[in-house]
C-alpha cells in the first residue's frame, strides 16, 4: 500500500514538474525585451528635438565679445522671468529653480527684447531668434538654451515609481526603466502606456518593450511632462490571493508533516 502511495505521489511530482518547467519557459519568453533585435541592421537615429510647453523653465545663457555688455542679460534673478545668474555657464546652470518661466500664454519677457513667443518653439530655435535680434546690442552674441525643469513621471510595475528628473538632451523609456530601477517580475512588458500633452491636446500611446520596434515608435523617445504607466499581469496576484496562497503553503505542510508522521507509526 505505501509503495503505491510513494509511486503515486512520485508521479504526480514529476508531472507537476513538467507542467512547471513549461511554464517557466513561457514566462521567460514574455519577460525578455528587444527579442529579434538585428545588430546588423544598422540604421540613422532620428532623435526628435524636445519642444517647448507652457510651464517649462528655461536657462537662458548670453555670450558676447563685450563682457560688460552681457552682463545685464546674465543677472541674477529672486523669482518671476528673468536670466540665470553667473559668469560660468556651469555654475549659472546649477542654480536650479531660476529661469525664464514660460507663461500661460506661452511668452517668456527678456531684458530689452520684451515678451518673445517660445511654446512650439525648440531650443535651438529659441537661441537663433535670441542671436539674431541681440545683435542690435551686442558684438558678436551667441546664446545657450537649455531646460532646467524637464522631468517625466513612471507609475505602476518599478521598483522605485516617482518623477525622474533628466537633462536637457534625449531621453528613452528604456533609460526612464533603468532610472526607476527596472520592471517588477510582475509587470507587462507588451503593453506599456505613454501619456503625453501636444498643442493643449492629451495623446496617448502604447509600445511593446519585447520586440525591437519599439525603436521605431514616436513614442520611444520621451518628452518632458511625458506619464508613463507600467501595468501589472494577471500573474501579479492580490491580497486576498495572497492570504490563500500562503494559506495553501501551510496547508501542504502540515499534510507532509501528517505524511511523515503516519510512515513512521507504520514502521
Amino acid at each position: 500500500m505505501l509503495k503505491k502511495l510513494y509511486l503515486g505521489a512520485a508521479m504526480v511530482t514529476a508531472l507537476f514538474l513538467l507542467v512547471a518547467c513549461g511554464a517557466s519557459k513561457k514566462n521567460h519568453e514574455q519577460r525578455v525585451i528587444l527579442q529579434g533585435i538585428d545588430t546588423a541592421n544598422i540604421e540613422a537615429l532620428k532623435v526628435p528635438d524636445l519642444i517647448i510647453q507652457k510651464g517649462d523653465l528655461l536657462t537662458i545663457l548670453v555670450y558676447s565679445d563685450n563682457k560688460e555688455a552681457t552682463e545685464i542679460y546674465n543677472q541674477a534673478q529672486t523669482g518671476g522671468s528673468g536670466a540665470v545668474a553667473g559668469n560660468a555657464g556651469a555654475a549659472a546652470l546649477t542654480l536650479m529653480g531660476r529661469g525664464y518661466q514660460v507663461d500661460n500664454t506661452g511668452q517668456i519677457y527678456f531684458h530689452s527684447l520684451g515678451s518673445l513667443q517660445v511654446v512650439g518653439l525648440t531650443k535651438k530655435q529659441v537661441a537663433d531668434q535670441l542671436t539674431a535680434r541681440l545683435q542690435t546690442y551686442l558684438q558678436n552674441p551667441y546664446v545657450i538654451v537649455r531646460f532646467t525643469n524637464a522631468r517625466v513621471t513612471v507609475m505602476g510595475e518599478v521598483l522605485r515609481p516617482g518623477m525622474i528628473e533628466f537633462p536637457d538632451q534625449k531621453i528613452s523609456i528604456l533609460d526612464v526603466i533603468g532610472l526607476a530601477g527596472d520592471l517588477t517580475p510582475f509587470a507587462r512588458r507588451d503593453n506599456v502606456l505613454i501619456v503625453r500633452e501636444v498643442d493643449g491636446k492629451r495623446i496617448t500611446g502604447r509600445i511593446d518593450l519585447r520586440t525591437a520596434d519599439l525603436y521605431s515608435s514616436p513614442f520611444f523617445y520621451l518628452q518632458q511632462n511625458d506619464f508613463i504607466y507600467i501595468e501589472p499581469n494577471r500573474k501579479k496576484p492580490t491580497g486576498n490571493e495572497q492570504v490563500l496562497m500562503r494559506n495553501i503553503t501551510i496547508a501542504s505542510s502540515l499534510v507532509s508533516v501528517a505524511a511523515l508522521v503516519i510512515t513512521l507509526i507504520a514502521r
